[in-house]
């Protein structure tokens, strides 16, 4: 009886786009953080599938007021697709292509990829929405303070909750967390931290929050005062100054 109803019940339905019924839409119950579906599109086509987005994630955060202009506003996207076997394409698609025979396997992929961007969008609630500017600025002040430093790009750890979680970087063996002084981001990056550290095996990981302090000084010194009982904690204007001091000299 289940199994006769199964993706009724899961809140899964079908609906094919074009005569051949080669490409259709797959109506899912996975949501983002404000209640839009997320978006599954299948076309098969010589022998091969493909799960994609028709660009409709690019349009979602478009119409929640962020900038997705180039790949320094998209690098969320890209990290999510790669973390998980799929593709964010120049064209603006989150994709994952196989042979027809492994087509659980792309679906497998790309909503993996996809509900890793639904998280990541739940951890930035009520954050900036020029944050993945900011930590892009953030990696070249901290590329110009200590260049010879390795720095490793969305490194994850598991918290003692059993979660993973991502912090923007990992640079000279700190994990380096990025926050704005809106205490919602503030807030979800403490919370992330806290995780994190509380694990045994992340117990010895010094840690590092970089707080946007330019816009409203008064601000990130309230969320800083917080931050701090986790993680050292450096305003935005220190990192400049610090990689400015650092900076060769022209002759």
């Amino acid at each position: 009886m289940i199994c006769a109803h199964l993706t009724t019940l899961l809140g899964f339905d079908c609906t094919p786009l074009d005569e051949g019924g080669m490409v259709a839409h797959v109506s899912t119950p996975f949501r983002f953080a404000d209640g839009d579906a997320v978006p599954v599109y299948v076309e098969m086509a010589n022998g091969q599938v493909r799960f994609f987005d028709d660009g409709h994630t690019v349009m979602h955060f478009t119409g929640r007021g962020m900038r997705l202009e180039d790949g320094r506003h998209t690098r969320f996207l890209t990290t999510a697709a790669q973390a998980h076997g799929a593709t964010f394409s120049d064209q603006g698609d989150m994709e994952a292509w196989a042979p027809e025979a492994q087509a659980a396997d792309a679906f497998g992929r790309y909503m993996a990829a996809m509900l890793e961007v639904c998280r990541w969008e739940k951890d930035q609630e009520g954050a900036s929405t020029d944050v993945t500017f900011l930590v892009d600025e953030v990696a070249t002040a901290l590329r110009a303070w200590k260049p010879t430093a390795t720095i490793t790009e969305n490194p994850e750890f598991t918290g003692i909750s059993g979660k993973p979680h991502r912090l923007d970087f990992l640079f000279d063996g700190q994990g380096v967390a990025v926050a704005t002084p809106n205490p919602r981001s503030a807030s979800a990056v403490l919370r992330r931290l806290v995780d994190i550290r509380s694990a045994h095996d992340n117990a010895a990981l010094p840690l590092l929050v970089v707080v946007d302090d330019r816009a409203d000084p008064e601000g990130a010194k309230r969320e800083a005062a917080i931050l701090q009982n986790v993680a050292k904690v450096l305003p935005f204007g220190s990192l400049e100054r610090l990689a400015l001091h650092s900076a060769p000299s022209v002759q």
